[in-house]
């Protein structure tokens, strides 16, 4: 995939953070939102370059993008000045908030999230939904505008929708994750994750509704191989009660699995399911598999065998 704006930078941060060995030059992976003006300004000095503040100011006046800025440098030089351009521009140009600009503060709302910063403003995100729906009144359909603006964000912005959704969910916010999810629901139309989280959020609905609903959701789910969502499907009908879809459900999932790693999480919902109808002795037989389980290689492949003993606890 290729990255526009600073969005491969934001990437190579994250990924540093999460792997400090990786090898990378320094100012690629620089916090420059940390350094002050003066530092920006001289680290563009250091690279030959004599910055006024008032150039890039009139520059964001004219319309242009901190992307179109060329101060006549090495090329090998360029994106290190262009980055220290950039974050110049984000504090200092607010009257010009270009979409690189604006998905550069995305990227840090999104990542704010992932680290649990709690109680976030979540203007960013009405904005967000003002510049898809801008869009889309220009004429473009909304799963183009969506993977336009996408391109310059460094994180999955399917994944964190799905994830923020869920969250509000747990914390009993369903109007507003409902709300969410109908902002966001035409943009992703045809993924399945959403179809879920509009399963669980029925608001008003009959448990008849619901029931009929989630078995459509379930029967759609049944011919796809989205062996993590299923998953998530599993813990549900067992959280909700629904024995019956629950056990389909767990035996066509079992002609999908294929690794160690999904033996084990499925050995994790059975368990959740003995927990949850007081079977004492079968939690602790799952327990004790699943101890044992653990020292094998996650991605090793499970044999037949391993399948018709998952078959057999339920």
């Amino acid at each position: 995939m290729s990255f526009l704006g600073r969005a491969k930078y934001n990437l190579l941060q994250y990924k540093k953070r999460d792997e400090p060995l990786l090898q990378v030059p320094e100012w690629q992976i620089l916090d420059y939102r940390s350094l002050t003006d003066e530092e920006l300004k001289l680290g563009l000095k250091n690279l030959g370059i004599e910055f006024e503040n008032s150039t890039i100011i009139q520059f964001a006046k004219s319309g242009k993008s901190p992307e179109e800025v060329d101060f006549r440098i090495a090329s090998e030089k360029k994106e290190e000045a262009y980055l220290y351009t950039f974050e110049f521009w984000r504090r200092n140009c607010a009257f010009c908030k270009t979409i690189s600009i604006f998905c550069d503060e995305l990227d840090a709302f999104i990542n704010e999230f992932d680290l649990g910063k709690e109680n976030q403003e979540e203007e960013i995100l009405t904005e967000l939904f003002d510049i898809l729906d801008e869009s889309v009144d220009r004429g473009m359909k909304p799963k183009v505008a969506f993977k336009q603006l996408t391109a310059y964000l460094a994180h999955d912005l399917e994944s964190f929708f799905y994830n923020y959704i869920y969250d509000q969910i747990d914390m009993n916010e369903e109007t507003r994750a409902s709300e969410l999810l109908e902002n966001i629901y035409d943009y992703v139309e045809g993924s399945l994750w959403f179809e879920f989280l509009r399963v669980r959020l029925l608001l008003g609905a009959s448990p008849e509704e619901k029931a009929a609903m989630m078995s459509r959701f379930l029967e759609k789910l049944s011919s796809k191989t989205e062996i993590e969502l299923s998953f998530e499907a599993l813990y549900y009908l067992i959280e909700t009660g629904h024995k019956q879809l629950f056990i389909t459900t767990y035996k066509n999932v079992l002609k999908h699995i294929k690794n160690e790693d999904h033996f084990l999480e499925m050995l994790e919902i059975i368990f959740s399911y003995y927990s949850l109808n007081d079977l004492e002795r079968e939690e602790n037989l799952i327990r004790e598999l699943i101890s044992q389980r653990k020292k094998l290689p996650p991605r090793q492949k499970i044999t037949s065998t391993d399948k018709q003993l998952l078959s057999d606890l339920i």
